[in-house]
């Protein structure tokens, strides 16, 4: 009882915990704003400085976060991905160390954060991915200026959504984006957190999810994500995994969903 009761009280402060570290990012910003840039007049427009708190944040969350899902099974559906793959918002690039070499052919990894590509094209160069793996500066939304890049749909065998669907815009339109671009047969290999059905866990994230998107790159910790998901085209197969750890847990406030999701 009493072991429950400590996961339980960590499990609830955890996101503040979190926000914290994105409030010590965000005061680390507009110091470098003010005094390094000489940019003081920016301060007042936060979509100036938001991308470069959000990158600093993510430099001392991501380490961690990765770490946690050794024990669950991302790591092995990251190296499950074959073919031609779409990684979404690869960040600094935690999950590239996971991904197969002898079963890709090309990865494109969508990320608009543009202070996170520096760590992540060292994680490219570092599994000796440069001639397969390309950065693409955009919205996965924007459909256009991907298929500037080849991405097009019906012609992606995996895509990679690690903890990314929490931030995009227009969730639901992402999400029959993703169905569109893979093919018949291709799949969406997933990990994401999602609404709580903890009643507590639940009412935590409301409270939290006040200033969550505005101090963390819009994620948001109550979206259903894998009603989304399910409701954005046919699939011949869903494998739901057992996430395990803290973020298995029924009274999580950040509870995952991982799995896979085949194209019919």
């Amino acid at each position: 009882m009493a072991l429950e009761a400590t996961d339980r009280l960590r499990a609830y402060l955890l996101p503040a915990v979190l926000l914290l570290i994105a409030v010590f990012a965000g005061i680390a910003t507009v110091i470098d704003l003010v005094l390094v840039q000489r940019r003081p007049q920016d301060v007042l427009t936060y979509s100036k400085w938001r991308d470069d708190m959000f990158g600093r944040a993510w430099k001392l969350i991501g380490p961690t976060s990765a770490a946690s899902e050794v024990t669950s099974p991302v790591p092995s559906l990251v190296s499950s991905a074959r073919g031609v793959v779409v990684e979404l918002g690869p960040g600094s690039g935690l999950q590239i160390p996971r991904l197969d070499p002898t079963k890709i052919t090309r990865v494109y990894g969508i990320e608009p954060c543009v202070p996170l590509h520096a760590e992540l094209r060292k994680q490219i160069e570092n599994a000796g991915l440069r001639d397969v793996y390309e950065i693409v500066p955009l919205g996965i939304e924007d459909a256009e200026g991907l298929k500037k890049y080849g991405i097009e749909s019906g012609g992606v065998d995996t895509i990679m959504s690690i903890k990314c669907l929490c931030c995009v815009p227009e969730p639901e339109r992402v999400a029959r984006i993703l169905w569109g671009l893979l093919k018949p047969g291709g799949t969406l290999l997933m990990s994401e957190h999602v609404k709580s059905k903890d009643w507590l866990g639940s009412s935590l994230q409301e409270l939290y999810n006040l200033v969550w998107p505005t101090l963390l790159a819009n994620c948001h910790l109550n979206r259903p994500t894998l009603e989304y998901l399910m409701r954005a085209g046919e699939w011949q197969k869903v494998e739901l995994l057992p996430y395990g750890g803290d973020g298995g847990k029924p009274f999580a406030v950040v509870p995952y969903v991982c799995g896979r999701l085949v194209k019919g």
